[in-house]
């Protein structure tokens, strides 16, 4: 810009120290009055700010650490298994004429009195009682007999609990006054075989218990004066039984023992110390026990929930629940087989008692979404750590199962649409190609919830994001390495390099979208569903360079065009308005029923494949 002209520089010298001594004598007055203005302007300002923000500002001010997934129903936990049963024992029963005279009728007394004494010349002294087999058969004839003698029964319980205890106290010492040996080995078995099989029958016998017994019944059994004679054997025979279950080595007589355990459910009514003592034991046993094992402490667990009160349903759902979840983060060289079998289970449990379920559910839920919604807003390392650990994609499998078990019989929308929702987040929250695993888990999840449910849920996008996996290939074939189906596997770096990484990623892309398809194969508007999908894949194809994947995309691509041109075809025959609801939901449910179409045989062929495939890992 040139200098001002010399007429300029005349009226600025004339005008200019007016206009200054103007602004100098008006600038407070201005500064007055847009100072309440500028003030209502960044109130307003900050006012949006905390309207826009709360949530971020919440999240912030929690802690992820205060948010534990399996101690979200510590306050609701039942007082059953509080304290617990000690391993303190009651020692050895007394026989003496008391119990003799708790025989029913009577008439078995001149018999023991005749018996009895004559095995007993056989022991070495009268403080040592050694059980040889002939006074087995002896007690064991006695016991047999129709007025079950409970003389003999006590005599034959005090040698099951010295099987039952020994090797883990000395011979004898608990009490001082006699000492009850076993002969032999096979002495030994035989006498933890009869009174496992015999005492149940036994005691029902004596207490006159015909038919099904339930809790209500013992407990007014209770009042009864025989109560008083058979209560001890009881209570000893449980005790007795429950240290043979924890210290046994041997698989097949602890999983006898939890079945004839089983048995004699009922009578732990009267015995709630020790009914807290075999919900622990069972617990541990379903968690860390074989699988057979494993399975009969759940059928236990199973009929106390239903036999007892709700208070021992919240017990066993509760501590089931945190063990489980406890366990998936330790996961070991069989978790990949035992962890869906201890999922099942507890939904098994759960689907007993739909009521409590459904709301231990929505609050376990709520939790879930808690900690997501920090992670997402925050950004947090040990909020998003949290999401990623098997602790959450557990609790969050277990309720997956739970709702698709049940969403057909019972009213879960708001659980399928809350549950929706998080899936959604974890996937949105993890999009690299390192957490390829827990994205294929998701999406699993989805298309498990829309098929039991029959709920459509728009999955393409999620599957066809892992097509632009952005990966590197350096042409050669690593050696193969199992991938474990734990969802919380993070892959390494090199991995992703790999051939064997980018087909296990295509294949997984075709897998996951046959399986949505194959829900909607049959659907009126089948054809609209698959079109952006086609296309994206038909680009995929375009630009990839290995053979093997764009064969199998290929084919993939022509069977989807043949059900899009089959469905079109049918469609246009149809003779019914867009607005029949009914006819609609009737279009070609009978060629869905019978399987033979070509796109449902090829979505089989894609399953097959893929089991074939786990197997072979």
């Amino acid at each position: 810009m040139g200098k001002l002209g010399k007429k300029a520089r005349k009226f600025a010298k004339k005008n200019l120290q007016s206009v200054e001594k103007r602004y100098r004598k008006q600038k407070p007055f201005l500064k007055r009055k847009f100072a309440k203005r500028d003030g209502r302007r960044n109130a307003e300002n900050d006012e949006e700010e905390m309207i826009e923000q709360p949530h971020k500002k919440r999240c912030i001010e929690e802690n992820p650490q205060d948010i534990v997934i399996d101690a979200v129903f510590d306050k609701d936990e039942g007082a059953v298994l509080e304290g617990g049963d000690s391993d303190s024992d009651d020692g050895y029963l007394a026989e003496d004429s008391d119990l003799t005279n708790a025989v029913v009728n009577g008439t078995q007394g001149k018999k023991q009195t005749r018996k009895v004494p004559r095995l007993n010349k056989k022991s070495e002294s009268d403080k040592r009682k050694v059980l040889s087999e002939s006074v087995l058969s002896s007690y064991s004839n006695l016991v047999d007999e129709e007025q079950h003698s409970v003389q003999a029964l006590t005599s034959l319980l005090n040698w099951y609990r010295a099987a039952c205890h020994y090797g883990h106290e000395p011979s004898g010492i608990t009490s001082p006054e006699i000492c009850y040996d076993i002969e032999d080995s096979e002495t030994f078995a035989n006498v933890l075989i009869f009174v496992l099989q015999k005492a149940d029958t036994t005691f029902r016998s004596v207490l006159e218990l015909s038919g099904s017994a339930n809790k209500e019944k013992i407990l007014k059994l209770m009042n009864n004066p025989k109560w008083d004679s058979v209560e001890p054997l009881i209570r000893s025979f449980f005790r007795s039984t429950l240290h043979l279950v924890k210290q046994a080595a041997d698989l097949e007589i602890t999983v006898f023992a939890l079945t004839q355990l089983r048995v004699s459910l009922v009578f732990f009514a009267a015995f709630p110390d020790l009914l807290n003592k075999l919900i622990k034991l069972s617990i541990d046993l379903w968690v860390t026990g074989e699988e057979t094992l494993s399975q009969q402490a759940f059928l236990i667990l199973k009929d106390i929930s239903k036999v007892f009160s709700s208070e021992c349903f919240d017990a066993c759902f509760i501590n089931m629940y945190k063990a489980f979840l406890h366990d998936c983060d330790n996961p070991k060289g069989n978790s990949e087989k035992r962890l869906p079998l201890l999922r099942d289970s507890l939904v098994e449990l759960c689907s007993q008692d739909m009521q409590k379920s459904y709301t231990k559910a929505c609050v376990s839920i709520t939790q879930l979404a808690k900690l997501l919604k920090m992670a997402l807003a925050t950004k947090n390392k040990d909020a998003v750590e949290k999401v990623h650990s098997g602790h959450y994609t557990s609790c969050l499998d277990l309720w997956v199962s739970f709702i698709a078990a049940n969403v057909q019989d019972s009213d879960l929308q708001s659980l399928v649409y809350n549950v929706i929702q998080v899936i959604n987040g974890v996937a949105t929250l993890f999009i690299g190609p390192r957490y390829l695993l827990l994205r294929v888990k998701c999406i699993q999840w989805l298309n498990h919830l829309s098929r039991a449910s029959g709920i459509f849920i728009p999955i393409a996008s999620l599957v066809l994001d892992m097509l632009e996996y952005k990966t590197t290939n350096d042409g050669e074939k690593q050696k193969k390495k199992k991938l474990e189906a734990v969802s919380t596997v993070k892959l390494p770096k090199n991995w992703l390099k790999s051939q064997n990484f980018q087909e296990q990623c295509i294949f997984s892309v075709i897998e996951l979208l046959a399986t949505h398809f194959a829900q909607w194969s049959f659907h009126i508007s089948f054809p609209e569903l698959a079109t952006i999908s086609i296309m994206r894949l038909k680009k995929f194809n375009e630009r990839s360079t290995m053979e093997g994947l764009k064969r199998m995309v290929k084919r993939f691509i022509e069977q989807v065009e043949m059900n899009i041109e089959f469905v079109k075809m049918k469609r246009d025959e149809a003779a019914f308005s867009p607005n029949d609801q009914q006819a609609i939901e009737a279009f070609l449910q009978l060629e869905k029923r019978n399987k033979t179409a070509p796109y449902t045989q090829y979505y089989q062929s894609v399953i097959d494949k893929g089991l074939g495939t786990k197997v072979k890992k």
